[in-house]
This record gives C-alpha cells, sequence and structure tokens, in this order.
C-alpha cells in the first residue's frame, strides 16, 4: 500500500481505560485495541465507506492465537485483501 492510500489514527477510550490503533483506507478499517496496562488486546475489522465512515461494517474478531501462526497470518492478510476489494 501506499502512504496516500491509508490512515493511521491513535485514540484514547478514557471510558473503557482503552488505546486504540486504527488503519483505514477507504473501504477497510482495521483496529488494534488494548488495555491501557496491556494485559489484553483485541483485533477486529470491518468494512466502511471512506476514511470518515466510523460505523461502518460490523466488527470482525480475530482471533490473536488465530494470527500467531505463518499459515494464519496469512489467511488475515488474505481476508483483508478480499474485504477491501483487492485481490493477489
Amino acid at each position: 500500500m501506499r502512504q496516500r492510500d491509508f490512515t493511521i489514527q491513535a485514540r484514547r477510550q478514557h471510558r473503557h481505560k482503552v488505546e486504540v490503533f486504527s488503519l483505514q483506507t477507504d473501504s477497510l478499517c482495521f483496529e488494534i485495541a488494548h488495555a491501557a496496562d496491556r494485559s489484553t488486546a483485541k483485533v477486529s475489522f470491518r468494512t466502511c465507506k471512506g476514511r470518515d465512515d466510523l460505523t461502518g461494517g460490523r466488527d470482525n474478531m480475530v482471533p490473536l492465537n488465530a494470527i500467531g501462526s505463518q499459515e494464519g497470518y496469512a489467511d488475515l492478510l488474505t481476508t483483508l485483501r478480499v474485504v477491501a476489494g483487492r485481490r493477489g
């Protein structure tokens, strides 16, 4: 991806004491959220209609153990490419 094709943001959800890092393109939002004490993390992705779409489609949770292997990581990348409308 070219740098102009995505936006990276970091924000803190004070109420839940969670930090959220997101990578957003015109069709996909990929988020990593973790507790402030870094004891837990959540990875999810969803479709969106432009980079200003903060709600988009439903969240698709990614089990952390699924991306711990090369095969799981490759499967995630393939899924993200399909969701983003890109092949290969």
